[in-house]
């Protein structure tokens, strides 16, 4: 388990989860439907990164906003049997995904110093398909859930 992030969730399929939109839910929902099985246990809305600095002398309670809401935030964080997965869900596998993911696994491994493999991963409904080449370039493994019901 990566250092700091505390119990995990169990990887079970919910009417919401934290920071996820709700077309970002649809599409976690039916990935982990099947695939919770891959899954020991999940972070959601795990926070990496700096917060803005704010001026000094502002009442001290204006760090404590900008550390919990102006750090980039993680969608989901899984702990697998190989490591650790670092998932940025979307409808669409694109650009801002494929960034999200690749720029996330490296934060999340500077900060968690998780001792595990950390993997970067887009779950999405589809993937653009004039980017395949870049995910697999870029050692992103994504995987799609399709549309459909």
């Amino acid at each position: 388990m990566a250092a700091g992030l505390g119990l995990p969730m169990k990887p079970v399929v919910m009417p919401s989860y934290p920071h996820l939109l709700q077309e970002d839910t649809v599409v976690w929902s039916r990935w982990l439907a099947k695939n919770a099985h891959r899954v020991q246990g999940c972070w959601y809305d795990v926070r990496v990164g700096v917060p803005v600095s704010v001026p000094t002398g502002l009442h001290v309670s204006i760090d404590a906003v900008a550390l919990g809401v102006t750090r980039k935030r993680i969608d989901v964080v899984c702990q697998t049997a190989g490591g650790i997965w670092v998932v940025e869900v979307k409808p669409y596998g694109n650009f801002t995904s494929l960034g999200q993911a690749l720029v996330y696994a490296r934060m999340f491994s500077v900060e968690y110093n998780a001792g595990l493999p950390v993997v970067s991963m887009v779950v999405c409904a589809e993937i653009d398909p004039d980017l395949v080449d870049d995910f697999r370039d870029h050692g992103v493994l994504y995987e799609e859930v399709g549309f459909g019901p």
